[in-house]
């Protein structure tokens, strides 16, 4: 796979997007072979050093340790040391973090889905897919060293391989619709979830270019077969029906039922009375026709407040960002939207993108006046061909 990764198809592929939407997504794991070179672009060891060669970014919160489940104390590999606010933190001290990966553990570098340009554009194709943030997690881990217990996760994970070989197991137990706010869930217990996660009904071993879905709540453990294994866990964290009261707290601050005191804890009977009239408030809250399109706001604003390509300095302007609907794309091809657009291989440019940004579309039609692309760019939105979700 050359460049970025530009669309969430590249990612499935053989498996088509609608048969994933359809069959796969939030029913049951998938496991999709790929050729070694598929995620070359997204990440390699070289890059991870790099990464983790800029200490300032790391502390303890950011770069943890796991043998067996769950993370290590940061006392275990860390040295205090204080930020440019002034403020405590930990920051991983090479020496000891190369200890404790020689007695087993594994290296997680947590909320990397906008340290290199490759991981974002991956998270981009699916933010823009699930319409929904996305963190992504990168692991190192050595040969027969297991990170993590059997577990399973809060929210839905795809897991792209990059190096080396890991044996990955997969359960037939299911938590049903965990939070997602732990990645890892053990306060259950070992011998809780020994039992909870049923019998292993696929052991696979993933090398580079392997996909994994894994939907959320189901139980898998993984550990490296080869001497060294790195692999990306991209993870889904959509909106929840309890996060819909998040979006309407503004609208109950305003009510003034919802500001009275509640009534004296043991004055039983006025208690129950007055949660009876915030219930029935609340539910005429919901049904509100504004409600929802409330709620659907919070949910596009969840989406894409951590959407990537947003600064093009030394350019002041907003960067606007594009959806390309690829549905509607092959119209192009007939001409039907002006012979310019079929002459200028848009319709191929397209087809190679879940999304572009002004720019993007600048430098690849550079011969093209400022004024004649943004011609085009409204063309493509009246046919129906793109829409700006930025």
């Amino acid at each position: 796979m050359s460049g970025l990764v530009r669309r969430f198809s590249a990612l499935l592929d053989p498996i088509s997007v609608d048969a994933f939407s359809a069959n796969v997504a939030g029913k049951s794991h998938l496991y999709i072979p790929g050729r070694d070179d598929k995620f070359a672009n997204v990440a390699s060891w070289e890059a991870i050093n790099r990464l983790l060669e800029q200490s300032s970014l790391w502390t303890g919160r950011l770069l943890t340790l796991a043998k067996n489940g769950p993370t290590l104390d940061p006392e275990t590999y860390c040295a205090p040391d204080v930020d440019p606010d002034g403020h405590r933190v930990m920051r991983p001290v090479p020496e000891l973090v190369r200890q404790q990966l020689n007695e087993g553990a594994t290296i997680v570098l947590n909320h990397a889905d906008g340290l290199t340009p490759e991981m974002a554009a991956v998270s981009a194709c699916l933010q823009l897919h699930f319409r929904a943030p996305i963190k992504c997690n990168i692991y190192c881990s050595w040969q027969e060293n297991q990170g993590f217990a059997t577990h399973f996760d809060g929210r839905d994970v795809l897991v792209l391989h990059i190096a080396g070989k890991k044996y990955w197991n997969l359960y037939d137990g299911v938590y049903e619709l965990p939070m997602s706010g732990s990645a890892y869930e053990f306060r259950l217990g070992h011998e809780e979830n020994e039992r909870l996660k049923g019998n292993c009904i696929e052991r696979l071993e993933m090398t580079p270019g392997d996909l994994l879905y894994i939907p959320r709540g189901q139980y898998h453990d993984a550990i490296a077969s080869s001497d060294a294994s790195l692999h990306l866990t991209f993870g889904v964290v959509p909106m929840l029906g309890i996060d819909a009261f998040d979006s309407l707290k503004t609208a109950l601050s305003e009510d003034a039922l919802f500001r009275l005191p509640l009534p004296h804890l043991d004055d039983k009977p006025a208690l129950q009375a007055h949660i009876d009239r915030l219930a029935q408030r609340l539910g005429d809250i919901f049904k509100a026709p504004e409600t929802a399109a409330m709620v659907r706001e919070g949910q596009k604003s969840a989406a894409l407040q951590e959407f990537f390509s947003v600064y093009n300095f030394p350019d002041m302007q907003k960067l606007s960002t594009f959806q390309v609907c690829h549905e509607v794309t092959p119209a192009l091809r007939s001409g039907r939207d002006g012979p310019q657009i079929q002459s200028m291989a848009i319709p191929d440019w397209l087809d190679g993108r879940d999304y572009f940004t002004d720019v993007d579309f600048a430098a690849a039609f550079a011969d093209q006046n400022e004024q004649d692309r943004t011609a085009l760019i409204k063309q493509l939105i009246l046919s129906g061909c793109i829409f700006q979700v930025r």
